[in-house]
């Protein structure tokens, strides 16, 4: 066998390992991304509704829950559940609503994808029609 064709494949080797590694990372940033920070979805007709939640750590996160019209805020571990606090307020549960409904941040991943989807098309819509660019 010819020493410039094993180094060849060697090299197509090596190329097609980073090709693989790359579509993976570029995979799991996707996913980091778009999927991590996503707001749990409310529903009105609901009788238990995640209001918000906030990651901690490992196996540890907060969670403020809304029952009838009760908000709940639960610690949530690896070994159990503990209720944190339970506001009954109605002044608060509304202004708890409140400025959840009026936050930008609070997206559901769907819109984030529609969005980075549409952005997409618009770049390269400007692309094909404008080539200078």
């Amino acid at each position: 066998m010819d020493t410039s064709s094993l180094v060849f494949n060697f090299f197509r080797m090596i190329g097609a390992l980073a090709l693989v590694l790359g579509l993976l990372f570029g995979v799991m940033y996707f996913v980091k991304r778009f999927m991590s920070q996503v707001a749990p979805a409310s529903d009105n007709q609901a009788l238990i509704n995640i209001i918000s939640s906030r990651y901690l750590g490992p196996k540890s996160s907060i969670i403020l829950v809304e029952v009838l019209d009760r908000l709940i805020v639960v610690g949530i571990s690896n070994q159990q559940m503990t209720t944190l606090a339970c506001i009954d307020d109605p002044l608060a549960i509304a202004e708890i609503k409140d400025k959840r409904a009026n936050y930008p941040g609070v997206k559901s991943s769907v819109d984030k994808i529609t969005k980075y989807i549409s952005s997409l098309n618009l770049s390269s819509g400007q692309q094909k029609d404008n080539p200078s660019k």
